[in-house]
């Protein structure tokens, strides 16, 4: 991010630079037109600079930290929870689940688009199951996935997933929306390999 932002600046100065060294100022600004084109130039490297950096920022790994990070991690996957748009959720038992986000994924639930991928049954996922998720139990108690995923539109024409991993102090929430990047193909393969062996409980 700081590396994309230092680049965009310095291009944008070398490109006023060099405007500015070709003619002066009473010559750049003599007639109309050109003043039309040195704007538009002026503002189109502005546009691309803000465009770039924000497209690097929204791709960066969200880290969570400090004594209120569960409180973050919950709200920011309710954000991402809130679209109606087809989810897959791996995780080991919904800790991370409270009463509000509950609410959220029963109304996908409810909506037939909402599957989740555990190691067992619990509580949660049970209730989940009750107002039509689909749940695929795939292991036990010694058996579960390492990864935590989120596999977001899978019907839809722009699949994309979030990765959690967390260690002692931070955990980490990276979007990955890249067609190109292979983390959404062996996400997709590992949710559809589980669906092929593996039996739905479900509210049917």
């Amino acid at each position: 991010m700081t590396r994309t932002l230092i680049t965009q600046i310095a291009a944008l100065v070398a490109l006023i630079a060099s405007i500015m060294l070709a003619n002066d100022l009473n010559n750049l600004f003599a007639t109309p037109w050109k003043v039309v084109l040195g704007s538009i130039a002026v503002l189109s490297a502005i546009s691309l600079a803000i465009v770039e950096i924000l497209g690097t920022y929204k791709s960066q790994p969200r880290r969570f930290k400090g004594p209120k990070r569960d409180a973050k991690i919950l709200k920011y996957m309710i954000k991402l929870l809130k679209p109606e748009s087809q989810c897959v959720i791996s995780s080991n038992d919904l800790s991370w689940v409270d009463t509000v986000a509950e609410k959220v994924l029963e109304k996908k639930a409810k909506n037939n688009s909402l599957t989740l991928l555990m190691p067992v049954e619990n509580d949660i996922s049970i209730r989940l199951a009750s107002k039509g998720a689909k749940v695929y139990y795939y292991g036990d108690d010694q058996f579960k996935f390492t990864s935590r995923f989120t596999l977001f539109d899978l019907d839809g024409t722009g699949p994309w997933v979030a990765i959690g991993h967390r260690t002692e102090e931070v955990h980490t929430i990276r979007k990955i929306s890249s067609k190109d990047d292979p983390a959404i193909h062996l996400v997709n393969d590992l949710y559809r390999l589980m669906a092929r062996h593996t039996v739905a409980a479900s509210s049917e």
